[in-house]
């Protein structure tokens, strides 16, 4: 009997070895735990492209200077129109004149002062073109002593900077001086003095941007005027950081459509400012997508936006065809970012 019991027993203790224990058997075996070797998630950038720009013409109220004052008068429809196109674009515009003859202790408020009421106009005024317009006639009662620089400075320094000329000049936005005369300039600071001082109102120099209409030395003798003029404002527009060699940033009063060619300079504002956005970091292109608002800009370099490796950056076409989101509404960019390690 003993020996019944004891092979029952084996037998019993085999099947749960066997095919009766193979399902609580695997139980007991735990799987194998894969390591996620070589895997990682790609990593993603957003950036939002909110450009702005001021641009301050420094017109000259001399008393030679009435037909160019009505001719720019004329024309300030085109400038403004070729800054408005780009819907992105947050812009002030501003007026001052050459005229620092009562500069005195008690009358600084009248040194650099900006132009009329409102001191400046943006794409959200209203009657924009006209404002604009109305501000361009300063009138021919102004010095004879006509300086370009020392208004400049006056306006974007304390105390009008924060009075009268308040919130026209932004530190984050492109500076953008238009000089419209016939004259040398005649201000006690050179060139290099003045670009100095524009370029501690930036971060960057290439933020500072200059043009010039005016009567160049080399076409005095064909381009006959009341005013003497030299070499010192044109040496100015030379060393900006938009200019060069070709001059392409200076008009001649002696062009008879410098007014509509005005626009240009307007063109190459917007260019500069709202045409490159510098990415922080190494996209891949193939995920690159653009947008403003809902608007969905294709990647084209006639109507929307090419990568440039050599800059890291996004370069806008003029072809683009905005449709208006709203204020406050900015590009978006969004890519993956490429693994460069």
């Amino acid at each position: 009997m003993k020996s019944l019991v004891q092979a029952l027993c084996a037998l019993i203790a085999f099947s749960l070895l066997t095919g009766c224990g193979s399902e609580s058997a695997t139980k007991l075996v735990p799987k194998a735990v894969l390591p996620k070797e070589g895997f990682s998630e790609k990593p993603k950038d957003f950036t939002v492209f909110n450009p702005k720009v001021d641009i301050l013409f420094v017109i000259d109220n001399s008393g030679s200077m009435e037909s160019v004052q009505q001719t720019l008068s004329r024309n300030a429809y085109l400038f403004a129109d070729a800054m408005s196109k780009v819907s992105i674009l947050d812009y002030h515009i501003g007026v001052i004149s050459t005229d620092m003859e009562l500069c005195g202790y008690f009358n600084r408020d009248n040194c650099g002062k900006l132009i009329g009421t409102p001191s400046f106009v943006s794409k959200t005024t209203p009657d924009l073109v006209n404002v604009l317009s109305r501000k361009m006639v300063l009138g021919t009662n102004g010095s004879a002593t006509e300086e370009m620089f020392s208004p400049v400075m006056e306006a974007l320094s304390l105390p009008l900077e924060n009075t009268v000329n308040v919130g026209f000049h932004r530190q984050d936005a492109f500076l953008a001086v238009i000089f419209i005369t016939d004259a040398k300039e005649q201000s006690k600071y050179s060139p290099q003095d003045f670009l100095q001082f524009l370029n501690t109102k930036k971060t960057d120099p290439s933020r500072v941007l200059a043009y010039g209409v005016i009567r160049k030395l080399a076409e005095e003798t064909i381009c006959r005027g009341m005013e003497e003029l030299d070499d010192k404002l044109e040496n100015f527009l030379a060393i900006v950081s938009n200019g060069d060699k070709s001059q392409k940033n200076i008009l001649s009063l002696c062009l008879p459509d410098y007014g509509v060619k005005l626009a240009e300079f307007a063109k190459d504002i917007v260019r500069r400012s709202a045409g490159t956005v510098k990415l922080s970091r190494i996209p891949n292109v193939k995920t690159i997508k653009v947008s403003y608002g809902t608007q969905v800009i294709p990647n084209s370099a006639t109507s929307g936006w090419v990568y440039q490796p050599s800059t890291n950056s996004i370069l806008l076409s003029e072809g683009i065809n905005w449709n208006y989101q709203g204020p406050g509404v900015g590009l978006s960019i969004d890519f993956e970012v490429v693994d460069v390690n």
